[in-house]
C-alpha cells in the first residue's frame, strides 16, 4: 500500500476512533480512556513488532522516542478532555489545524517544496476551520 492510500485510510480510521472517544468519554474519565485505549494498542504493537521482526536498538533516538511519547499523552489528556467537554464539530476542527505546524516547519527547515497550492490548501484550512466553529 502506497503512502497516499495509508493517509486516507488512517484518516477514516482516526475520524471513527474520535467519534468513539466522544461517545465513551461521556461514561468514562478521559484519562482513563486513555490508559485503557493505548495500553490495548501497546499489546498490538509489540505483535506487530515481533511479527515484523523489527530489530530491538537502544539508542539516544530511543531516548527522544520516549520523551516525544510523554510529551503526547500530556498532548492527549488535553485534548480526550476537550472531546469529553466540548462538541466534537468544533473539538476536532481546531484540533486538526496541528497540520498547519509541520507543513510549515517542513517547508522551513526540511527544505520541503512551498508551493502556492499548498500555501493556498493551508489557508483554505485555516477557513474551513473558522467557519465550522462559528
Amino acid at each position: 500500500m502506497d503512502y497516499l492510500t495509508m493517509s486516507l485510510v488512517s484518516m477514516v480510521l482516526i475520524g471513527f476512533n474520535t467519534f468513539a472517544v466522544k461517545l465513551v468519554s461521556q461514561n468514562l474519565h478521559p484519562a482513563l480512556l486513555l490508559v485503557t485505549k493505548f495500553g490495548v494498542g501497546l499489546v498490538g504493537l509489540f505483535f506487530y513488532l515481533s511479527y515484523s521482526k523489527v530489530p530491538v536498538v537502544w539508542n539516544r533516538y530511543v531516548i527522544y522516542g520516549c520523551l516525544i511519547g510523554l510529551w503526547w499523552s500530556g498532548i492527549m489528556v488535553m485534548y480526550y478532555t476537550a472531546i469529553a467537554r466540548g462538541p466534537l464539530s468544533v473539538v476536532i476542527p481546531i484540533f486538526n489545524m496541528n497540520l498547519i505546524i509541520p507543513a510549515l516547519l517542513g517547508f522551513f527547515f526540511l527544505n520541503e517544496p512551498m508551493t502556492a497550492s499548498k500555501i493556498l490548501g493551508l489557508i483554505f484550512a485555516c477557513l474551513a476551520v473558522f467557519l465550522l466553529t462559528r
